[in-house]
This record gives structure tokens, C-alpha cells and sequence, in this order.
């Protein structure tokens, strides 16, 4: 009878052990994101990996490519927030990552990251549309400085000056249109805290004193989504310090 309780006590705890294992393989994977691609023509091209924090950016991990062009990352993420693809020239793919997500990455590392296609959750693809959109409107206006540099010693100089201005006008204008509805659409979404902050030329395109109300409308939301997210911890603190300048200047 002894020897029977001693084993059916092992059992039990085999059992246990199994179970407590397989537990923890599941939350492990949960809180894990993959980011999958292929680049057929990048052998040799270098990735880094990296996460953004609300100060600084800290590098994960890097590969370079081999001839197939195959990559993966798979980062623990203890929150929602912000992960970056560098190449070696400088330029970056902003991913937007939530625990659980799949990202995958296909098409072509030549002019990266123009040539990349991005599939996964909509957060995450709603943002890369926003970096598309606007690398066309940045292509056209490095086109149009181009054009003005070239014909700086041209006789009609100033007039073709007047012209591209209008253009530049338009192309700046379109460009707020489309923050301005997407932050009006997704107040919810991270995502709207990279386009709120992002900056077109030299400055971001909305601006704290003639577009607060933006700010203010991101932090009401994301903060009943997030409350505990550091990012939107960090796009709190600097909307209080907006409004408190605000009102000392009245």
C-alpha cells in the first residue's frame, strides 16, 4: 500500500511539475512579439534591433543578412511601445509592438525602408501607412530644394522661388491634414503619439501652441487604454507642463 501512495504522490507531482512548465513556456510566449522578413537582395546587410524608450534608444540584438535574406527577432516586451530596424545608412523602420504581436516584413532592402512591406496587427500597419505617406511628401520636397538649388544662378531664380513655395505650401498642408485625421480617428492608438511628435523639415508639423488641443485629446484617451504605458506617462507629464506655461503666459 506504501509503495503504491508513493507512487501515485510521484505522479501527482510529475503532474504538477509538467503543468507549472508549460505555464510558464505560455506566459513567456505571450509576452513575446516576432518580427519575421525577407529581403532576397540583402545578403550582407546589416539590421539593428532596437527599443525606444521615452529618452533614449537602447540596442536589442543585429544581424546581417545571408544569401536567402531571412531575419527574425523575437523581443520580451513588458509593455506596448515603440522597437526600430536601422540599417548601416542611418535610416529606420519604426515598429509599433503590443506582447503577442506578428510582424511580417517582405519585399526589398534597396532604399530601405521605401521598398519594405510591413503585414500585422493594425496598429502596427496604421503606423508604417502614416511613414509611407509621409516619405512621399519628404521625396517631393527634397525634390523641389533640388530643383532650386540647381537654378539658383537662373534669371527667373525668383519667380520659380514664388512658385515652389506654393507647392511647398501644399505639400505642408497636406501633410497636416492627414496627421489631423488620423489623430482624430485613432486618439487611442500609440501610433499617434510618433505622428504627433514627428517632424517634417525642421519642426513638427503640429505644433504645442496652435494644436494643443491635439495634445490634450491623445492623453485623454490613452491614458483610459494605457494608464500604467510609460509613454503616455511621459506625454502626460509634458502636457501639464504645456498647460502650466499656457497659463502663467495669461
Amino acid at each position: 500500500m506504501k509503495r503504491q501512495n508513493c507512487k501515485i504522490m510521484k505522479k501527482i507531482i510529475l503532474t504538477f511539475a509538467i503543468l507549472v512548465f508549460l505555464s510558464s513556456c505560455l506566459h513567456q510566449t505571450s509576452n513575446n512579439a516576432s518580427i519575421n522578413g525577407c529581403f532576397p537582395d540583402a545578403q550582407g546587410f546589416k539590421l539593428i534591433f532596437q527599443e525606444m524608450d521615452t529618452r533614449e534608444i537602447h540596442v536589442i540584438d543585429s544581424v546581417v543578412l545571408g544569401q536567402i535574406g531571412k531575419f527574425s527577432f523575437n523581443p520580451i516586451i513588458k509593455e506596448p511601445g515603440f522597437w526600430l530596424l536601422k540599417a548601416q545608412s542611418g535610416k529606420i523602420l519604426v515598429l509599433l509592438l503590443h506582447a503577442g504581436d506578428s510582424i511580417e516584413l517582405s519585399g526589398s532592402a534597396r532604399d530601405f525602408p521605401d521598398n519594405v512591406i510591413l503585414k500585422g496587427p493594425a496598429d502596427a500597419m496604421s503606423l508604417n501607412d502614416f511613414f509611407r505617406y509621409t516619405r512621399q511628401n519628404e521625396t517631393q520636397v527634397d525634390s523641389l530644394e533640388m530643383l532650386l538649388a540647381e537654378r539658383q544662378d537662373s534669371a527667373d531664380y525668383y519667380p520659380l522661388t514664388q512658385k515652389l513655395d506654393t507647392l511647398f505650401r501644399s505639400i505642408w498642408e497636406q501633410q497636416r491634414a492627414f496627421e489631423i485625421a488620423f489623430l482624430t480617428k485613432h486618439p487611442e492608438s500609440l501610433a499617434s503619439l510618433i505622428i504627433l511628435n514627428y517632424a517634417f523639415g525642421l519642426s513638427p508639423v503640429l505644433s504645442p501652441d496652435e494644436d494643443f488641443r491635439y495634445y490634450e485629446l491623445l492623453d485623454s484617451a490613452l491614458s483610459v487604454r494605457y494608464p500604467d504605458n510609460k509613454h503616455v506617462k511621459f506625454h502626460h507629464e509634458r502636457v501639464l507642463e504645456l498647460r502650466q506655461k499656457t497659463q502663467v503666459r495669461k
